[in-house]
């Protein structure tokens, strides 16, 4: 039998993660086990320390868990992301097991899940075996994690922003007219040290960037699209991971939050659609200025923009279908290995021109 068909009649079991800076309680939902058909106090539950020690612990105890099952299983493990936490212990499990397949489950969702079950009490190990009837039933995708420059680009990123952030706050209180001297006078200094600390993050990344071949083929081939700088293409590459593990363009702008969300219920309530914005915000944030600078030059983003316009939509709204335009552009620049061809469309139109000239 193929390893396809083996996988088919495979019993999965689900193991439930809580996880802390500390611990991480881990409990084991065998295949078939629904709620509340079983009671939470019948899943075997037990806290580990939040180590590569731990991770390791947290293997032997399933495979003492399951070492009398005659038929074949596979284990597969959720957790809530709670960032460098969940993203280490991944790591640490992967190298032990990959076929445990690691799922990241969204905070919301999970939550969402939880309060359905109507619990009246809230612990660590209550927590791991609800989150894992949620495998059990919803059997989320396993998270790709990144690489350590990956990792090492997106913490760069992020702090970048922080001291972004910090600088215009600092402008802001040295707009305010301080008759004291040496208040400007630090005023003045933490700018200047905002100012260069931006900077070297920035070279920092470039420099990462250029080691990296994967990373600068990818970044290097976004960039070339209207509106999309360097800051732009990585913070899409390193918070999205690699847009080709998307299998259709529709499931990356849903994944980004980019996807159109609708209200409607009965004949009184007729919302208008809006985007969603259940991903990740520095993306759309990103996106946002990358769509204003596309909208204001002279190219084929600010005619679908004004042609939106034109047929009713709001200026957001045009705006936020560019930024999805420009999401769908790098997918498929990345999956074609070319660079943006602003003349593609013009090219295409003469060949059909020619093509079809008698």
């Amino acid at each position: 039998m193929s390893d396809a068909h083996t996988l088919a009649y495979e019993a999965v079991h689900w193991s439930g993660f809580d996880v802390s800076k500390k611990t991480f309680d881990a409990s084991l939902v065998r295949h078939g086990q629904k709620w509340p058909a079983t009671a939470l106090p019948e899943v075997p539950v037990c806290t580990f320390p939040r180590t590569l020690e731990g991770a390791k612990a947290f293997v032997q105890w399933l495979h003492t868990l399951l070492a009398a099952s005659d038929e074949p299983f596979r284990v597969r493990v959720v957790m809530e992301a709670t960032g460098r936490y969940s993203r280490e212990l991944t790591e640490w499990l992967m190298a032990l097991d990959p076929s445990l397949e690691p799922a990241i489950a969204p905070p919301q969702q999970t939550a969402a899940f939880i309060a359905s079950m109507g619990l009246r009490n809230k612990t660590d190990r209550l927590e791991a075996r609800a989150l894992g009837f949620y495998g059990m039933e919803r059997e989320p995708a396993g998270c790709c994690p990144l690489t350590a420059q990956e990792e090492e680009l997106r913490e760069l990123s992020r702090y970048r922003d922080f001291l972004v952030e910090e600088h215009v706050a600092a402008s802001n209180q040295a707009q305010e007219a301080w008759s004291c001297k040496a208040v400007r006078d630090m005023q003045e200094k933490r700018l200047r040290l905002l100012e260069k600390d931006i900077q070297r993050v920035e070279t920092q990344m470039r420099e990462l960037v250029k080691q990296t071949p994967e990373l600068k083929r990818d970044i290097d081939q976004m960039s070339t699209i209207y509106g999309v700088g360097f800051l732009t293409a990585t913070t899409v590459r390193v918070e999205l991971g690699d847009l080709r593990q998307f299998p259709k363009a529709r499931q990356l702008s849903a994944y980004a939050g980019l996807s159109p969300s609708l209200l409607q219920s009965g004949s009184s309530i007729h919302g208008r659609p809006h985007m969603s914005k259940r991903g990740n915000s520095r993306v759309r944030q990103y996106l946002y200025l990358a769509a204003m600078t596309a909208v204001r030059g002279d190219n084929d983003l600010k005619r679908t923009y004004q042609q939106l316009l034109r047929q009713g939509k709001s200026a957001m709204s045009a705006l936020g279908a560019i930024m999805r335009k420009l999401l769908v552009l790098m997918r498929a620049i990345v999956i074609s290995g070319k660079p943006f061809d602003p003349m593609w469309k013009t090219r295409r139109e003469i060949a059909q021109c020619v093509w079809e000239k008698p």
